[in-house]
Parts: C-alpha cells; sequence; structure tokens
C-alpha cells in the first residue's frame, strides 16, 4: 500500500517531495546553489538542471491529473485538493524514489505510459537519482531543435554543447530504451502479466525507482 493510508495528508506527502527534489537536484548542483545563490552566476549545467527539473515536475503533474482525474482506482474518488496533490506528488515520486500515494496498478493505460516517460528519464548526474539523467535527456532535445532548423550545432543559454556530450547523450538514451525494451521482452515471455505491467517493471527497475504496478510477487524467478 505504500503511501496510500497518506494520500490526503499535505505535511507527509510535501515533506517526501521536498526531499525527493532535494536529493534529486545533485551535490554538486546544490554546492553551486550554495555558494552562487543566483541564477545568471550558475554554470550551464546547473541551470539546465533547475530548469529542465521544474518543467518535468509540472509536465508530469498536469499529464497524470488528466489521465487519472475521473479514475476511481486512482484520483477520481479524491476531493479537489487532494486530486492536485496526489497528481503532483505522483509527478516527483517518478524521478525514482518509489513511494505511491495512489495505486499504480490501477492507473490507466495512458497514465502508466506518461509513468514510464518520466520514470526512464530519472533525476541528474552526481544525485541519489537514477534514470537517463535530466541534462542528457535535454541535451537530445536540443539536438533534435537544433537539426529540425537546420542548424549542426546544439547550444544552451547562448553556450555550445560539445558534439561528444551530444553523442553521449544519443548512446546512454539508445541503450536504456533497448535494455527497457527487451527487459519487457523477457519478462513478458516469462511471467504471466500485460506487456504493459512488462514495460512498467523494467522500466523501474533500470531506472531505479522502485515503484510498481502491482506484479513484481507474480513474475517467474527470472523475471525478478
Amino acid at each position: 500500500s505504500s503511501l496510500a493510508a497518506f494520500s490526503a495528508d499535505p505535511v507527509v506527502l510535501l515533506t517526501l517531495m521536498a526531499l525527493i527534489i532535494v536529493g534529486g537536484l545533485g551535490f554538486l548542483v546544490w554546492e553551486e546553489i550554495l555558494e552562487k545563490k543566483r541564477f545568471r552566476s550558475f554554470s550551464v549545467y546547473t541551470r539546465l538542471v533547475l530548469v529542465t527539473t521544474l518543467a518535468l515536475i509540472l509536465s508530469a503533474w498536469i499529464l497524470t491529473c488528466v489521465l487519472e482525474w475521473n479514475n476511481p482506482a486512482t484520483l477520481g474518488g479524491m476531493s479537489l485538493p487532494d486530486k492536485l496533490l496526489g497528481g503532483l506528488f505522483q509527478s516527483v515520486t517518478l524521478r525514482t524514489a518509489g513511494f505511491a500515494s495512489i495505486d499504480q496498478g490501477a492507473l490507466t493505460d495512458a497514465g502508466k505510459a506518461v509513468c514510464l516517460f518520466f520514470m526512464l528519464i530519472g533525476g541528474s548526474s552526481g544525485s541519489t537519482a537514477g534514470g537517463l539523467k535530466t541534462v542528457t535527456f535535454v541535451v537530445l532535445l536540443l539536438f533534435l531543435w537544433a537539426r529540425l532548423r537546420g542548424k549542426s550545432t546544439v547550444c544552451a543559454f547562448q553556450r555550445t554543447i560539445p558534439d561528444k556530450q551530444v553523442l553521449d547523450a544519443m548512446t546512454i538514451a539508445t541503450a536504456m530504451v533497448l535494455l527497457a525494451f527487451f527487459g519487457a521482452v523477457f519478462i513478458y515471455a516469462t511471467s504471466p502479466v500485460s506487456f504493459v505491467n512488462a514495460l512498467y517493471e523494467a522500466v523501474s527497475a533500470l531506472a531505479t525507482v522502485g515503484l510498481t504496478a502491482g506484479t513484481t510477487g507474480s513474475l517467474s524467478v527470472p523475471a525478478q
């Protein structure tokens, strides 16, 4: 049940969210925040981490609320403040925490798809979080945006990102997506679960998130 008993407790959920975000930003980022204190004085990396983290939390919050708002098994039966709190907590915990205030197995397939996306991204480098990492993800987006505009260089905050870092981001992203897919295929082939739930388990394990759609106990020993 994880934190289902605290789904309407803002003190518990907000405290955990704060801790999750603090841990997911990374030690180097916090060191720079404490030393320089001003956003304009931060390095490109720190600024990318902060902006991307905020964008991911807000987008996951909105998508979760939209997709689960009327689902009676998740947010549907809650009051308006509790729905917003539950959606926000879900958006934060997906990044690596492993706590759940709503039943992950009862999420809609679209809701699970959103979870897969944000679990795969994870937190930031040098943090307590796993996943692809926020800056790796945003470098990929910046690369795609540059190529769509016909440009060969990738820039962020008026700074050029070296080609090597772009290639590293592409390599890591490709490897993680392939591992998640083939891991899900293996789980699906050896265990009595749907492919969506198999993919949920595979991505959660690969990104060290710790969430489950309620099917971990029914997996075969090799899949576990």
